[in-house]
């Protein structure tokens, strides 16, 4: 499902516009950046949460050379799915 078909989706599940759901959808996302670039968690009842996740600096191989190198700190964001929807894949 890409970004378009989930706009209708929800258009057609909340009975609203195109329009109005794209702007939903927006400001969901808004929110949720917004909230996890400040170092916060967003937990969404039933759906999952959003959190930062730090991985450390670690040695690493060039797999074509075998040069020993440095893979610098990073950061990135993990979504956790909640146990409802890791209950319906299974």
């Amino acid at each position: 499902m890409n970004k378009t078909e989930l706009i209708k989706s929800i258009a057609v599940g909340s009975g609203v516009s195109k329009g109005v759901a794209a702007k939903m959808l927006t400001s969901l996302q808004d929110a949720v950046t917004n909230a996890v670039t400040h170092g916060d968690k967003v937990s969404i009842r039933g759906f999952g949460s959003f959190a930062i996740s730090d991985h450390a600096a670690r040695r690493c191989r060039h797999p074509h050379t075998g040069e020993v190198m440095q893979a610098k700190a990073y950061r990135t964001v993990r979504f956790v799915p909640s146990s409802e929807i890791k209950s319906c894949l299974n």
